[in-house]
């Protein structure tokens, strides 16, 4: 009976890891789509480009929104009951986002939108790095590369259905479908999984000796969220503009961006074996640094843009899962901690993006990648504060 039931226990935990991934796919799908689109939103709702940044600002507010309130949604619905809801959430209103007929109902359905993203990456990273305690770095990489995955797929579907059929927003329109469609199955095949993940959650304060490193990389997550999605939303403009590209060959750009990204976490999944957290997280914040700088210095050079841009992406892999996986390993089973650390993180994609945007279309690229290079020292800065305080620990 005992084996019966560590099997079946197993099972829950394969099951829910598979729906997991699905529904990152999901989201990956909907939420890339929206870079490429930009030019169809703002001709759809008579708005000029540069006002479109704040959809990302709106956002990254919905995101912040869920993720301050992570901590006792999670205690009264389950971590699995959340990221149901998430889905639901931002399905709905990705599909509103394709459909608003003017620049305010767009901003109100991307803040749904970002409602149910801060559902699905908050309870389902914190569910799944709970379920897989011993190996949370590994399990949380290999998740987020569905999200990099269908972040993959998004761009795709925009530049081949929109140059064919005139439908750009199809994309936004499967992945919210698939959002909509798992999101009821979460909660009852993740149901036993769910409560094993939440049994000895705590919600309370922590002693602020031991809180502060959290906090440390909650300000990491919001530099690196911001500068992400900054640059994968303007990714395409941004070729375009500064090297002439044709919104074709620049949709594959940003999702050659979105594969080398899915390639980094593929690649962190099995350096999680052999790195720890805190070391995998470094190494991807100096190549940050060098993917910036690389774009920095081939400004109007599409081979040297392309390299950036994979560099860049490749080094952003790790780092979100990476972070996350450190965050509920340093709150200790805290999830109102957590929840309110990744919050604070996400609260980069209210600024940086409309300021990245702002930077292109208003000073041109080069003043885009020079805050992208200054945002990745900063990041690499602060991890490395956490990093030698981690080793002073052990030592």
């Amino acid at each position: 009976m005992a084996i019966a039931g560590m099997r079946s226990e197993k099972n829950q935990h394969t099951t829910t890891l598979i729906l997991s991934c699905a529904a990152f796919l999901g989201a990956g799908i909907a939420l890339a789509s929206l870079g490429p689109n930009l030019g169809w939103l703002a001709e759809r709702t008579g708005t000029e480009l540069a006002l479109l940044s704040w959809i990302f600002t709106c956002f990254s507010a919905g995101v912040v929104l869920m993720q301050a309130q992570l901590g006792p949604l999670s205690s009264r619905f389950g971590l699995a009951g959340v990221q149901a809801l998430g889905m639901g959430l931002m399905g709905v209103g990705m599909l509103g986002i394709t459909v608003a007929p003017n620049l305010a109902l767009l901003l109100i359905a991307s803040g749904l939108s970002g409602i149910g993203f801060g559902g699905i990456i908050g309870a389902g990273n914190i569910l799944i790095a709970r379920i897989f305690q011993q190996h949370s770095a590994t399990a949380l990489n290999g998740v987020n590369l569905f999200f990099g995955l269908g972040a993959i797929l998004g761009p795709l579907i925009v530049g081949q259905i929109g140059a064919r059929l005139d439908r750009p927003q199809a994309a936004i329109w499967i992945g919210g479908v698939i959002l909509i469609g798992l999101a009821p199955f979460i909660p009852r095949v993740a149901q036993h999984s769910g409560a094993a993940a939440t049994q000895n959650q705590r919600t309370g304060p922590q002693h602020a000796g031991k809180a502060w490193p959290v906090w440390l990389l909650g300000l990491v997550l919001m530099i690196y969220t911001g500068t992400e999605v900054g640059f994968s939303g303007w990714v395409t403009f941004y070729m375009q503009k500064s090297t002439g590209m044709a919104l074709s060959e620049a949709t594959l750009v940003a999702s050659a961006f979105w594969l080398a990204l899915s390639g980094g976490r593929l690649l962190a999944a099995g350096l999680g074996m052999r790195l720890s957290a805190h070391h995998l997280l470094l190494m991807a914040l100096s190549g940050l640094v060098a993917g910036a700088g690389l774009l920095m210095l081939s400004v109007g050079t599409p081979a040297g843009s392309f390299a950036g841009a994979l560099l860049f992406g490749l080094a952003c892999g790790p780092v979100f899962p990476t972070t996350i996986a450190l965050i509920n390993r340093l709150s200790q089973g805290n999830s109102g901690l957590a929840g309110m650390s990744m919050g604070l993180g996400n609260s980069g994609g209210m600024v940086l993006p409309a300021l990245i945007g702002l930077l292109l279309t208003s000073y041109g690229p080069p003043f885009m990648v020079a805050a992208m290079l200054t945002c990745t020292l900063v990041m690499l800065g602060l991890g490395g504060v956490v990093v030698m305080r981690a080793d002073h620990a052990r030592s």
